[in-house]
């Protein structure tokens, strides 16, 4: 084919042509520039100044770029400065100030933090001794003089923050004294940004326990030679330092408090403000199971630069006292009640129920919330509890039989995504008279419609937590009008039922009444439907949020997506495996459950075993104590036949893993009888390898006796007889005869006088020396 048929840029022009329309049509300047172009660049030395583009122009002129809406006026920006009058401006505009606040680092330092990086790797959480130690301990002394007037900078940077976040755990208290020190009085801009927020949140976790031992007076050995010279300066002590920071934050506390960055610090430094209160430790996120001090972003952070929170020197075991019952000194132990009533003299109601919903600030009210409930003011009137509810604690002080009724407030916080959080945490810490008229006066009557909602059956099942026995029969009731209970299914929105069957096991009543609502699930009955409210409509709009967010979330994970089910398949479900899960715990009617697991095919129970989720479920039958033991042994018997093929499946073997473990010496034997055929093979697989290394199943080919005695813990009656038969002859200090006690011993283990191929093969040797001495 032709070029010219290949071509879809045009027609092809000759290079005549080009340079005849370049003639016609000179190319006209944009902007004017006055100043001479530099001749050192190779690429515009034969272009008149014209032809450059601005931007260009007036970055080789040494000026700052053209603004696009000041084309058409005369340039007013200064001459170039000669670079040898003055130093080069690297200024990019507020983008510094923002990004960069105390400066940035220099290459070679970020270089040297790198290297830092990679060694601190290596060493965190190793345990060391000696020299090898000592080494360490140097590493640190030069990591600390070259961090010296560079701790800002550091902190503030996104490739040294982390590192300076790794160092941290391995410096000891006076090492914390001194970073904390050199921030000064510049804690509030560090806080505000994205990546000294971190920094100092984990010297806020580390500096907790310090707190706690210069309470308990344990000081570090640098500070008796402080005290000894104290000409050559001080440093100010951990106590100093939060006096310190909590001084330089206290007229922009409640402005920081809905700050995305600050916020999290902020909210830890109240918790270690607070005695006997475990703050979560920097390796895990224990302590924090509901996201308050840590978010999930910076736990997703962490995780992802596997960010250990251990010290190099293999000291960690001073994570482990925070979560027992921690000091904190008593110049500290009054602060936190300050920082409390400035906020609510300063917040007003408005800004408090704003603040309650806000993504950010909902965090920091819930905390409030737990130290006023420990200080014992959230029944008084003007209280953070009362405020939230709208008078509520007010007017039930004034007249405790009096019937609240729904306000505008809780009412839409009830059905939202953020103020969802809000709401579980005045009915979980509300004190009893106070979530009796919650819960009368925003869920009943209107269960069935709030526990099929995307939102706001969370908060019902938090609130089903709590109640007593009349209030799960009046419960069960209204959910059974949605549809029987199917239409939660059917929804995937079972928190409330999943919050009935364990609410149902704490009290150890309603079971009968839980299970009945679970058959009527199944045999798909329908309960009468109640009268429908037309006030009370469905929540479109949150249903179409949600709605969107699964779709959003599904695009996300569409890598990891599990496989759809085939044609008449039906896939473990992860809300109908956690009710399952919970009923095993109903000692009354989980035998029903239970019937019909064992009711089911050998390949519908490998099916089970071998799904990530309904493994749980069968784990459950063999842990929990409220299943009877029969029902673990039909379960193993199912099983027999089939245990190669679970023990090397992924999911497959740590439920073989839970069967061992509660399996009795007869059933382990069986079950390990059964695998002998495939040793082989279970060797070379990839899971099975670790469970015939538990199991032993050589030794229990090749010695049963032994293996029964290391694996089962059962010995054989006549073990004290073999060992006394192991004695040789020589031994007989008594000079008895070996066909007396000895010979009678031998026939005992035998077994009724009965002889083995040993003895027949001596028999015969003896045999034929007599025939030769005959002869």
């Amino acid at each position: 084919m032709p070029k010219e048929q290949v071509r879809k840029r045009g027609r092809r022009v000759r290079k005549g042509d080009v340079q005849n329309e370049a003639e016609d049509v000179p190319v006209q300047p944009t902007t004017e520039i006055n100043e001479p172009v530099p001749s050192t660049s190779t690429s515009t030395s034969s272009t008149t100044p014209g032809g450059i583009h601005p931007s260009r122009a007036a970055f080789l002129a040494g000026r700052s770029a053209p603004r696009a809406q000041v084309q058409d006026q005369p340039s007013t920006a200064p001459e170039a400065q000669d670079p040898e009058e003055g130093p080069a401006e690297w200024h990019r505009g507020p983008r510094v100030d923002s990004e960069f606040p105390f400066g940035v680092l220099d290459p070679d330092v970020k270089a040297y933090f790198r290297n830092v990086e990679e060694q601190i790797k290596d060493w965190e959480g190793v345990s060391s001794a000696g020299e090898e130690r000592e080494d360490r301990q140097l590493f640190l002394t030069s990591v600390l003089s070259e961090l010296r007037s560079h701790e800002l900078p550091t902190s503030t940077d996104p490739e040294t923050s982390i590192v300076l976040e790794r160092l941290l755990p391995s410096l000891n208290d006076w090492g914390r004294r001194v970073i904390g020190d050199s921030v000064g009085d510049k804690w509030e801009e560090l806080i505000r940004h994205r990546f000294g927020s971190h920094v100092v949140q984990t010297w806020l976790t580390l500096a907790a326990g310090t707190l706690d031992r210069e309470a308990r007076g344990i000081w570090p050995p640098q500070q008796s030679k402080q005290e000894t010279n104290p000409a050559e300066g001080q440093l100010p002590k951990m106590t100093e330092l939060f006096l310190n920071i909590i001084k330089s934050l206290s007229t922009s506390f409640a402005d920081l408090l809905s700050s995305p960055h600050a916020s999290p610090p902020l909210r830890l430094l109240l918790l270690i403000l607070t005695p006997n209160r475990a703050v979560p430790a920097l390796e895990s996120n224990e302590g924090d199971k509901n996201g308050l001090i840590r978010s999930k972003r910076s736990n997703k952070f962490r995780k992802n630069q596997d960010v250990k929170g251990k010290s190099i020197l293999g000291d960690n075991g001073e994570s482990a006292k925070g979560k027992g019952k921690r000091q904190v000194p008593a110049e500290l132990v009054a602060k936190r009640k300050e920082i409390t009533d400035s906020l609510k003299s300063r917040l007003g109601e408005a800004e408090w129920k704003a603040m309650g919903v806000d993504t950010v600030g909902s965090a920091t009210v819930q905390l409030l919330l737990e130290f006023e409930v420990e200080d014992g003011a959230a029944e008084k009137e003007g209280s953070l509890f009362d405020i939230l509810t709208e008078g509520l604690v007010t007017q039930l002080n004034k007249d405790p039989k009096s019937a609240p009724e729904p306000q505008p407030y809780l009412s839409t916080v009830l059905q939202t995504q953020t103020g969802t959080r809000l709401f579980e945490t005045l009915l979980s810490l509300a004190p009893d008279k106070v979530f009796k008229a919650l819960w009368k006066a925003y869920f009943v009557g209107k269960l069935g419609k709030l526990a099929g909602h995307p939102y706001a059956n969370f908060v019902t099942a938090k609130g089903v937590s709590r109640l007593d026995k009349k209030g799960i029969e009046a419960l069960i009731g209204e959910v059974e009008g949605n549809s029987g209970g199917r239409g939660l299914i059917k929804a995937a929105r079972t928190s409330v039922l999943q919050a009935l069957v364990e609410r149902s096991v704490i009290l150890g009543e309603c079971q009968q009444d839980v299970l009945k609502m679970y058959q009527a699930i199944l045999s798909g009955s329908d309960a009468p439907q109640e009268t429908e409210d037309p006030s009370e409509e469905v929540d479109k709009e949150a249903e179409d949020t949600a709605a969107a967010y699964a779709r959003r979330s599904a695009w996300e994970n569409r890598r990891t997506a599990k496989p759809k089910a085939g044609e008449g398949e039906v896939l473990p479900n992860m809300q109908g495996c956690l009710i399952l899960q919970g009923m095993m715990g109903m000692k009354d009617v989980n035998g029903v459950v239970l019937d019909s697991l064992t009711a089911q095919r050998v390949n519908t129970l490998l099916t089970y075993a071998k799904s990530p989720i309904s493994s749980h479920f069968l784990d459950k039958v063999f842990t929990d104590p409220a299943v009877q033991p029969k029902y673990c042994r039909k379960v193993m018997l199912l099983l027999m036949d089939s245990w190669k093929e679970l023990v090397e499946d992924r999911i497959g073997s740590r439920v073989m893993d839970t069967v061992w473990d509660k399996a009795d010496g007869y059933m382990k034997e069986k079950i390990a009888r059964s695998l002998i055929p495939h040793i082989v093979v279970l060797g070379q697989s990839q899971y099975a390898k670790y469970f015939l290394k538990k199991a032993e199943l050589s030794l229990l080919q090749r010695r049963p006796d032994e293996w029964r005695e290391k694996v089962v813990g059962l010995k054989h009656h006549f073990a004290h007889q073999k060992k006394s038969a192991s004695i040789p002859v020589g031994n007989n200090l008594n000079g008895d005869s070996q066909e007396g006690e000895g010979g009678k011993k031998r026939k005992n283990e035998s077994g009724s006088g009965t002889k083995d191929e040993i003895d027949m093969l001596f028999e015969g040797v003896e045999k034929k020396k007599s025939k030769k001495r005959k002869d």
